[in-house]
């Protein structure tokens, strides 16, 4: 039997003009809430229908989310459950006279809601390329008939359109998700840049290097230095488990404890330190700093973080502290005698809240000497499964250039990282600090 719908001029060209008027309407929408929204009531106003949902699929999930849902709330549908579900998975359209006698209804939205779902049409809406990106579902034909072919042949028109806008909407989006992650993600490398001290020019008896090199627009490597009373400096290198954006917000967080437990009381006021309880200030002992370091981010570090640390107290007479927690001890080159040891290591930060820390007292370093800090990311540097760059090669290359001093051998150690890497990125963030005793 022959729809009256198709036989009538008025309500085809009516139809028809609404249609166009739409396309027009979400041809140039790219704000999605905006287009899915003028979708749902587009297709309300040509079926003449109570209500109408529009779903997007969440091929991540495997599942229909839509918020534009006239009558009700956010509806989550897993791919393959429900009407929408089913027509997301098979594409193909769905018209339903008696809701509750098809077995692929859900009832559960109408009790909690109090609807009562009489018919229901439903259908894929596809992208340029033919892709499932969404179901338009079209509930309780206002002529309390169930919905025509000809009304079928309707919403297959809108739809054709609206998958399409749906699809660029979506693509529009996603670039301006990325724009602004990109975005905040140079602001966070500029400020973490920012963070990274410059070199210290006025520490009597030493000059210095350094390198660092993120392997993300951010990462959780850092070095520092940190004046001390006595005109000597403390050099700190950190390396925080990972990279990206969350192990620089954790960086962050350990450089400024550790800057405040330097500033603050050292604890050593009675004499212990050397003052003569003066009331001086003096920061406290590396050893302790470490110790309040990690009970510190130990109350913030999740069991799959941890960080590493070494600290080298500087004097300008040469003489050298060092404390390590996890982290590599330092290569010491002596002039005209090769490497000595750096000390031992603790354990990483976070790891057990309790833990202590103890510095080496190293022996005094002479003109010419050099002690150099850096992250296992320039030790490890490799490509695929070529084998790392080694601490081996990294004592020749310091041997090689310590006649030049600590621009050298910084020098001399970048130029093998980057020529190992054959320019590829790294694995790790990498840094480096060289010290040379003038």
């Amino acid at each position: 039997m022959t729809d009256p719908a198709e036989t009538d001029p008025r309500r085809l060209l009516a139809d028809l003009q609404g249609i166009m008027a739409v396309s027009r309407a979400i041809g140039t929408e790219r704000d999605l809430s905006r287009l899915l929204t003028t979708i749902a009531e587009a297709a309300s106003k040509l079926l003449a229908c109570d209500r109408t949902s529009v779903f997007l699929l969440d091929r991540e999930r495997n599942e229909l989310c839509t918020s534009v849902a006239q009558g009700t709330n956010t509806i989550r549908i897993p791919v393959g459950k429900g009407i929408a579900g089913s027509v997301a998975s098979s594409g193909e359209t769905v018209n339903i006279v008696h809701a509750y006698a098809d077995e692929r209804f859900n009832p559960e939205i109408d009790r909690r809601t109090g609807y009562t779902t009489q018919n229901m049409l439903c259908m894929p809406l596809r992208n340029h390329t033919g892709a499932v990106v969404g179901v338009v579902q079209c509930i309780n034909s206002l002529s309390g008939q169930p919905f025509s072919a000809y009304e079928e042949q309707v919403l297959a028109t809108l739809g054709a359109q609206a998958g399409v806008a749906v699809d660029n909407a979506q693509l529009v989006a996603r670039d301006l998700v990325n724009q602004r992650m990109q975005h905040d993600m140079e602001l966070a490398r500029q400020i973490q840049r920012g963070l990274l001290p410059d070199l210290p020019q006025d520490v009597p008896g030493w000059r210095f290097a350094t390198w660092c090199r993120t392997c993300d627009e951010t990462g959780g490597d850092y070095y520092d230095f940190i004046p001390n009373p006595d005109g000597g400096v403390d050099a700190v290198v950190g390396d925080v488990s990972g990279h990206g954006i969350g192990a620089a917000l954790f960086m962050s967080t350990a450089r400024a404890f550790v800057r405040a437990l330097h500033a603050g009381d050292g604890g050593d006021s009675d004499g212990s330190d050397g003052s003569g309880g003066s009331g001086e200030h003096n920061p406290p002992d590396p050893g302790r700093l470490l110790t309040r370091l990690n009970r510190l981010l130990a109350q913030d570090m999740g069991d799959d973080a941890f960080m590493t640390m070494a600290l080298c107290r500087l004097g300008p007479d040469g003489a050298c502290r060092f404390v390590s927690a996890g982290h590599e001890p330092p290569l010491i080159w002596r002039k005209g005698k090769g490497f000595s040891t750096g000390g031992d290591t603790g354990l990483l930060l976070g790891m057990i809240e309790d833990s202590t820390y103890h510095a080496s007292v190293l022996p005094r370093l002479e003109t010419g000497d050099l002690l150099v800090l850096l992250t296992d990311g320039i030790s490890e540097a490799h490509v695929r499964d070529n084998e790392f760059l080694g601490l081996d090669r990294l004592r020749e290359l310091i041997a090689g250039a310590a006649a030049g001093g600590a621009d050298a051998v910084c020098a001399a150690i970048v130029t093998a990282v980057e020529a190992h890497l054959c320019g590829t990125a790294p694995h790790d963030d990498m840094t480096l600090v060289v010290a040379e005793r003038r």
